[in-house]
């Protein structure tokens, strides 16, 4: 992987991300279990896409299936590689990656894809996963999508978080134009005894749900369903998510 394409600035999240508690890592797994895991033979090979630090992983791992994860942050890897040694992880692009058919299932969770930032290259990342699939796998992932939080997204607001060795602060914004959300973060953190600020800026994209079924129907996927996490599964804490699930023939 090139330097170039790697998520760089969310090293600088990995810690934090990581810390975050283990109930909504569950709610994910509880609501794999039901749309793809119960489908899959035992020992499936899973593919993870966006795995961040390896919690979803660990989960899979504990349920008997083989886990290959990729992420763009190097930092997030770490992580991953402690959580669930006995995953494979991989520092690689979901833009570029590139597998033989291998998977029964590709997974993509905490809305990672909406940092692709246009249709083509969403596009790009629905045809790499459906390569990697085995026949008849399945593809499986949130996103946030127009039609479920525009009106939150336009409504700028600043959120944050304070520990005694870390404190963050983030401001969102939402170009109405672009579709693109500028998510601008600042991070203080105590090493060694000195408090660092690190500046990062995040941006994500808004897609409406005709635009991602159309590009997964582009990349030959079919039995194509989206669902409201919040409404149709019950799950309040997921916020204004979307749930894609798709088949390769």
């Amino acid at each position: 992987m090139t330097t170039k394409n790697r998520y760089a600035e969310y090293d600088k999240l990995a810690s934090i991300y990581d810390e975050q508690g283990t109930e909504r890592h569950d709610i994910v797994v509880g609501q794999l279990e039901k749309l793809v895991l119960q489908y899959l033979p035992k020992e499936a090979h899973i593919l993870d896409v966006c795995c961040g630090t390896g919690q979803i992983a660990q989960r899979l791992l504990q349920k008997g299936y083989r886990v290959t994860g990729i992420d763009g942050s190097e930092e997030m890897l770490h992580y991953a590689r402690k959580n669930a040694p006995n995953a494979e992880f991989i520092l690689e692009d979901a833009r570029y990656f590139q597998f033989l058919p291998t998977f029964g299932a590709v997974i993509s969770t905490d809305v990672g894809l909406n940092l692709i930032t246009t249709i083509e290259e969403l596009q790009s990342v629905f045809q790499n996963v459906y390569q990697a699939l085995l026949k008849n796998g399945i593809f499986v992932f949130d996103l946030y999508v127009e039609e479920l939080c525009i009106e939150d997204w336009q409504t700028s607001k600043n959120r944050g978080e304070a520990k005694d060795n870390h404190a963050w602060i983030s401001q969102f914004d939402y170009n109405t134009e672009t579709k693109i959300g500028c998510d601008r973060t600042t991070r203080f953190e105590l090493i060694d005894g000195q408090w660092q600020r690190f500046n990062m800026t995040f941006k994500w994209k808004l897609y409406s749900v005709t635009d991602i079924k159309s590009a997964l129907d582009q990349a030959g996927f079919t039995d194509i369903v989206f669902s409201d996490i919040k409404n149709d599964f019950g799950v309040e804490s997921s916020g204004h998510v979307g749930c894609f699930i798709a088949r390769k023939v």
